[in-house]
């Protein structure tokens, strides 16, 4: 054993570790960078570029301009060297991700399909992540697992549906919902999942709450860079904040929640027969009754940012399906509504447009199986 106490083995391990992240943070760089950033010797940066490039990890991808010697040869990881699947389960359809080991998404699919706790559905569901999966990745042994994000909160050991209004579907269990599907699953509720993507790769972003623009709104708290779950896994359920005492009716039973004057579906009621697409081009072209409508919606959101920041000074991100509609003005109309109060006329709240929309859980839900592979290489 070496002096640190470490066998041959685990300093191998580590050294193959260090090369390949390095390999994948630069995102190209050269065997003689390797050495230099990593302090390792030629020859063992050589010996871990060898096997990493033998098990399919890495590639040569051309070489860099000469500095006077020999070019030196580009070196990236395989990022489809494993695919991960998201599947975001809803009330109505099913909306699918493959995601590479960037996280970027290479497929993606929405099906629909009405969700119904029953064997008939487990097994629609079976069959449509399989049919998805080898429409992603021909080798099925290049899928690292199927991420599952549902409109629920789940339990501890993410085993069972704690709390399901939206689906009706409380105590549903994880096994049964994954029954059909070949590969290794875990279940992750919705606004989480789409928290996790939404900060993926963005270190700067320490503290933040995700505001879920979904048909029904979802939000979830991120602290000190992680995706924060709480004692019982109900942290960052703001959709059930009261911001109308005795207001409209929620599904959750209660009156004057957030989710009531703030999701897409309580934006569609207030449109009428208008689709999404027709309403934001008549509100952006002028049309008095559509900007007293969005305006409306963005002050009740504005309330919701205060109250957040009552309890967390933090950035706030929009995600979720009404998210690509935004643009700037309207974030700046946000943050105006916001400022109106006194105790925060002074506060300069950062809005962060989220970059992944209604497919953001689905993305979110496959991560983890990225951060996986990437940790056990």
């Amino acid at each position: 054993m070496s002096n640190s106490g470490m066998t041959t083995i685990e300093v191998k391990k580590i050294n193959r570790s260090k090369v390949y992240n390095l390999i994948y943070n630069e995102r190209s760089v050269s065997k003689q960078a390797i050495s230099q950033k990593l302090n390792m010797g030629l020859t063992t940066v050589t010996q871990n570029l060898k096997a990493l490039e033998e098990e399919g990890w890495i590639c040569r991808t051309g070489y860099y301009e000469s500095t006077g010697g020999r070019k030196a040869q580009a070196i990236e990881i395989v990022r489809n060297a494993r695919t991960a699947i998201g599947v975001f389960i809803l009330k109505r359809k099913i909306i699918l991700a493959a995601i590479d080991l960037y996280g970027e998404i290479t497929v993606e699919r929405t099906v629909e399909k009405n969700f119904s706790a029953d064997e008939e559905y487990y097994r629609f569901l079976g069959r449509e992540v399989m049919r998805f999966a080898n429409s992603a990745e021909s080798n099925p042994d290049r899928i690292s697992g199927v991420g599952i994000a549902i409109q629920g909160i789940i339990s501890t050991d993410r085993s069972e549906i704690k709390y399901a209004k939206l689906l009706q579907q409380t105590g549903l269990k994880a096994e049964d919902l994954t029954r059909y599907i070949p590969y290794e699953c875990i279940m992750e509720h919705d606004s989480k999942a789409a928290a996790y993507a939404e900060i993926w790769n963005k270190p700067v972003i320490s503290d933040a709450v995700v505001l879920l623009l979904n048909k029904n709104f979802g939000s979830a708290l991120v602290i000190d860079g992680e995706v924060n779950q709480g004692k019982t896994m109900h942290s960052g359920t703001i959709e059930h904040m009261c911001i109308v005492p005795e207001g409209n009716s929620c599904y959750c039973g209660g009156k004057g929640c957030l989710e009531t004057y703030c999701s897409a579906e309580s934006l569609q009621h207030e449109i009428g027969g208008l689709t999404y697409d027709e309403f934001f081009r008549t509100m952006r072209s002028g049309d008095k009754k559509s900007n007293e409508i969005w305006s409306g919606y963005l002050s009740n959101l504005a309330t919701a940012v205060r109250n957040i920041n009552t309890i967390i000074d933090c950035d706030i991100i929009i995600s979720g399906f009404l998210a690509p509609y935004f643009r700037q003005s309207d974030l700046d109309q946000l943050k105006q509504y916001v400022r109106s109060e006194p105790f925060f006329a002074e506060r300069d709240i950062k809005l962060i447009l989220g970059k992944y929309g209604e497919i953001a859980p689905a993305m979110g839900a496959a991560l983890p199986f990225v951060k996986s592979v990437i940790k056990n290489i």
